[in-house]
């Protein structure tokens, strides 16, 4: 009797571990179409977009991660049977600095459940055009302006100022290059960098290195007295890529000039201690950088760049930062 007892319970707890090891969900997903994607090149310039195809047996937690030769990245997610034009189409926007440029991407398709991956390639013949109609942008240093002036113009820059048309700046170290870094959207960038000094106003070394500046009637598309942007300040967005070098005590102020009701200049500054390494895209809502009046975002007529050190003993070490596609959008961020 006892023996049969014990047979019967050795059956019972064989059973019992069979069941438990077909609790718990199939972590293996089965493919039963392979990624493919719909063009093998694809012409954003013109309105072109591209999607991506490929089906499972049951439905899967997938991403589909695209990068440029340049190193651009964009991520496409979903949870689905199928991956197809509705969940997967893309017209060459941007995750991560740097922008896609044209030339080659793979696009890589992977599972939160399964180690397998899928990869396709594809081409792109002409890079997206990020800058819409109704941006104002204020430079993207293709073109370097710049040139050298001991100090500010009498008065401050402001509107009646008849002075040279070009970028002031007061320091020589100061330049457009596309060598060094990766270049965020795919051309040449600028480069400030240097250690603070003495610029003869009687106060020593201070914590200042250089500055740049850029008016309205003298950016990129020469727009007049003011960029043409949205009547509503927070509908207004400031956008600047800027790159952190891993060099301690770089600080940069971007200063956004606007014109008061009484011809006054009103200065918004922004100021930024880079501690990443690499490009970042920044935005900001014009209404927030209000500073004790009303922000009037029609009446904005130049942008500032002014490189300074936070180092505590002065002059200290060289400082870097670069800084791209400085731009005003209106009713969201920019996009790259």
């Amino acid at each position: 009797m006892k023996k049969i007892i014990g047979i019967f319970l050795a059956m019972v707890l064989m059973a019992s571990c069979r069941n438990k090891e077909q609790l718990g969900p199939d972590l293996k997903v089965t493919i039963t179409q392979p990624l493919a994607v719909n063009t093998p090149a694809v012409d954003f310039a013109g309105g072109g977009k591209i999607f991506f195809t490929a089906a499972f047996e049951n439905p899967t937690a997938w991403t589909i991660t695209l990068t440029g030769a340049n190193d651009a990245k964009k991520y496409i997610t979903g949870v689905s049977k199928e991956i197809n034009e509705a969940n997967s189409s893309w017209t060459g926007t941007s995750d991560v600095l740097p922008s896609f440029a044209s030339g080659s991407v793979t696009a890589e398709l992977t599972f939160q459940v399964d180690p397998a991956k899928e990869s396709v390639p594809f081409t792109i013949t002409n890079k997206r055009v990020s800058d819409k109609p109704s941006d104002a942008l204020v430079s993207n240093f293709v073109v370097n302006k710049r040139y050298y002036m001991s100090g500010p113009p009498p008065g401050g820059f402001k509107i009646g100022y008849t002075g040279p048309r070009g970028w002031p700046s007061d320091y020589p170290n100061i330049s457009n290059t596309d060598m060094v870094y990766a270049q965020p959207d795919g051309d040449s960038y600028l480069i400030m960098s240097g250690i603070p000094w003495d610029n003869g106003t009687g106060n020593g070394i201070t914590a200042y290195v250089n500055y740049l500046t850029i008016m309205a009637d003298n950016s990129d598309f020469q727009y007049g007295q003011y960029f043409p942007l949205n009547s509503d300040p927070s509908n207004v967005y400031f956008n600047v890529m800027v790159l952190g070098t891993n060099t301690p005590y770089t600080w940069l102020q971007a200063n956004i000039f606007e014109e008061s009701s009484s011809g006054d200049v009103v200065t918004r500054t922004i100021n930024l201690r880079p501690s990443w390494t690499g490009w970042k895209l920044l935005s900001y809502k014009y209404s927030d950088l209000a500073a004790g009046s009303a922000a009037n975002s029609q009446k904005i007529t130049g942008v500032q760049f002014v490189l300074l050190s936070d180092s505590p003993t002065l002059p200290g070490p060289e400082v870097k930062v670069g800084i791209d596609h400085v731009t005003f959008t209106n009713n969201a961020p920019y996009q790259p």
